[in-house]
């Protein structure tokens, strides 16, 4: 018989093994090879990382500490996966807190910080009183432990998560704007994920921006970020930080799938799910920008590991459960039907007790805690709805504008929106789209494929499509293998319930984009775990060595498919001959500070930055550049009034009247991004009079070229 090193010694081993896989995932990600081309970047990383550290150890915490009062206020009796619960509870928490604090006007660095103190202050008091827990079951010879104690032996396929986490980290300390084709190089961050909390934390205040529509979304994240860059004293300051933040939710997610995992089967399958899920590409390329998405992840799989524990049932459980769900949506609305409503229908009818099967359904128990979750959930979704219509009154503005209320828009600018974020395409492109976008997607772990085609209505397509898919084989498998067990059946049925939920809204009520299909890799995960266990137990008299390497080649194999991602979706640079590439790596890593726009990574070089300080520029039909632009300036986004054309109407189209509306704006200068004009008018819609024809006109009566900007962009003097 082998011997097995003590615990002293084994947790150490894989705890020095991990570093070492993780620095050498960063090294090879940061040089684009194993030997060295730019050292340089590699420490930039580990500086990044250093300078983020202080203030995202005091959010989690801060988060730590009110996770143990929610926890075991609520579910004191949880069996598995409390730190996990703790975490997730105490995050939402956080961020709600967070919230509340930016709309009442009172989130500043005091504020931040202290709220983060606070949470770390009950963290040490979790500390004391486990201690005396401790102490008390010595002495009565109960060999319990602490209530947080690890729950299971570390085991080697934590190693596997190194592999992933390294990419997360590098990639998340690349500027917005430098990586990511496939997310139009982080537009929605530079528009609004960052550029809300910028304005907010400017202004004192959330608020809702008639300029910018996303100021009216629950933005529950987005007032973590601004809490972030309070403690570092502006939103600029903290875009590593908030990037590394929404990686760390990532992790959060796969710790959550992990422990939900754990109540079917041991551990080294149940922790190669979670390496699972952080090693699928769309969590690559989201979790390393400051979206959203990981909170719905995280708070989603958190969710889970509750719903499967005995205290679903009981009344702090289920509301645990609502709670959960409920700060997924408030991440992200769209979280409703893909996390909370399948998690409702699993609460109802009972499938989450799979490890209770033999017990025959009772559904009024179904119905309570069903109903408890639901009340818990729309406490959750109370305060944004209160929000909204104090501001607009309509409390989903800008969703039901024809049942509720448009607010400040007219009758354009809900068409606009309603078309936008309706229905895309007809019945018989939805099927095709639900391969081409989920099925065999790269982002969702498909091997290899066809080049994909140039295409202007759907930009966010990676550079091949219709490959193997490695996952969703691997989910199949799983399938196969649990639903001989009768004590797997309920969970591969809930699970597939989740999944059928999700599927039916994203083809029925979305227009189809594939990253709107994330939340589907926690059930996908999770059953990819379930059939790791059920293998290792098929094999482990003969062959007990074909599960890890399963779940090894898997992950391995995801993982060199989020590299190769990571590789081609940098900025194009032309190299002497002429030939267009991906940039290097390294030379985006910690490149926000390059004053050259033409250098690569030059992201806050833009001209707009290097005019008078008294400067005020009205940007028309761009709102990517915002995050790094330094000078006043007016903007809004593409479903929003444009300034422009209100003023074009007021002046019944003379230019030199609406010249001097300009002027009497404060306005010197004006930023005219041609080519994303062209595309709004022939995509999403724009403001009618602002078209190239009409500011033909404009310039014609005097404006002044400043600089062109290859034929995309064009910045003019007023005169």
């Amino acid at each position: 018989m082998t011997d097995v090193p003590s615990p002293s010694l084994y947790r150490p081993m894989i705890g020095f093994a991990f570093a070492v896989t993780l620095l050498a995932t960063i090294w090879v990600a940061s040089q684009g090879d194993v030997v060295p081309v730019q050292p340089l970047a590699f420490v930039a990383v580990l500086a990044v990382v250093m300078e983020a550290a202080p203030v995202l150890a005091g959010v989690w915490l801060g988060a730590a500490g009110l996770g143990y009062v929610l926890r075991v206020a609520l579910v004191p009796t949880l069996a598995r996966g409390r730190l996990v619960v703790q975490l997730g509870l105490g995050m939402a928490a956080m961020l709600v807190l967070a919230w509340a604090l930016a709309w009442a006007g009172l989130l500043h660095m005091a504020s931040a910080w202290g709220l983060c103190a606070a949470g770390a202050a009950l963290l040490g008091v979790q500390w004391i009183m486990e201690r005396r827990e401790t102490a008390a079951a010595l002495a009565s010879d109960d060999d319990a432990g602490p209530p947080l104690r690890f729950e299971h032996a570390w085991s080697w396929m934590a190693l596997l998560w190194a592999l992933p986490t390294g990419l997360l980290v590098v990639a998340a300390t690349c500027p917005p704007g430098t990586l990511w084709r496939v997310e139009a190089f982080g537009y929605d961050v530079m528009s609004y994920h960052l550029q809300l909390p910028r304005e907010w934390l400017a202004a004192g205040a959330m608020a809702g921006l008639e300029h910018n529509v996303y100021s009216y979304l629950p933005s529950l994240v987005e007032a973590g970020y601004m809490q972030l860059g309070a403690m570092h004293g502006s939103v600029s300051s903290a875009i590593y930080t908030a990037q590394l933040f929404h990686a760390s939710l990532a992790v959060l997610a796969a710790a959550g799938v992990t422990q939900a995992v754990r109540h079917f089967v041991d551990a080294g399958p149940a922790v190669a799910a979670g390496a699972v899920l952080l090693a699928v590409p769309w969590v690559l390329v989201t979790g390393s920008l400051a979206y959203n998405e990981m909170a719905v992840l995280a708070f989603m799989a958190v969710a889970l590991v509750v719903l499967f524990d005995v205290v679903s049932e009981r009344w702090g459980g289920a509301a645990v459960v609502g709670l959960l769900v409920g700060a997924a949506t408030l991440a992200k609305l769209t979280a409703g039907f893909f996390v909370a409503v399948p998690l409702a229908l699993v609460l109802l009818t009972r499938w989450n007790h799979a490890l209770r099967w033999r017990q025959p359904p009772r559904w009024q128990v179904g119905v309570k805690a069903a109903a408890i979750a639901g009340v818990a959930g729309a406490l959750m979704l109370a305060p944004y709805l209160v929000r909204n219509f104090t501001w607009t009154g309509n409390p989903v503005f800008p969703f039901a504008t024809g049942m509720l209320g448009a607010g400040h828009w007219d009758d354009d600018l809900t068409r606009r929106w309603d078309e936008g974020h309706g229905l895309a395409w007809d019945d018989a492109n939805r099927f095709e789209a639900f391969h081409r976008q989920w099925l065999l997607n790269t982002g969702y772990g498909a091997l290899g494929g066809d080049d994909t085609p140039v295409e202007t209505q759907n930009i966010a397509r990676f550079d091949q499509e219709g490959g193997f898919p490695l996952l969703w084989v691997v989910m199949l498998g799983s399938v196969m293998f649990c639903v001989t067990r009768p004590g797997l059946r309920r969970a591969v049925g809930a699970m597939g319930l989740v999944l059928g939920v999700q599927f039916a809204f994203w083809l029925l009520a979305t227009h189809l984009q594939s990253r709107f299909l994330i939340p589907t890799l926690v059930p996908a995960a999770l059953l990819a775990g379930i059939g790791f266990g059920r293998l290792a137990v098929l094999t482990q008299t003969r062959v007990a060595w074909l599960w890890p390497l399963t779940a090894s080649v898997v992950v391995l194999l995801l993982t060199l498919s989020s590299l190769t991602t990571l590789f081609n979706q940098t900025q194009r640079v032309r190299l002497d001959d002429g030939r267009v590439v991906p940039a290097p790596l390294w030379a985006l890593i910690d490149s926000r500070s390059t004053d050259d726009a033409s250098a690569v990574g030059g992201v806050g070089g833009h001209p707009i930055n290097d005019l008078p300080t008294q400067s005020r520029t009205l940007l028309v039909a761009d709102s990517s550049p915002l995050l790094y632009l330094e000078r006043p300036f007016v903007y809004h986004t593409a479903f929003d009034a444009s300034p422009l054309g209100e003023m074009i109407r007021e002046a019944e189209g003379d230019a030199g009247r609406v010249n001097k509306k300009l002027r009497e704006a404060g306005i010197t200068h004006i930023w005219v991004s041609w080519s994303e004009l062209d595309r709004l008018h022939a995509t999403y819609g724009h403001d009618r009079d602002v078209t190239r024809e009409t500011l033909g006109e404009l310039i014609d009566t005097g404006w002044q070229r400043v600089s062109d900007h290859g034929r995309s962009a064009t910045l003019f003097a007023l005169p």
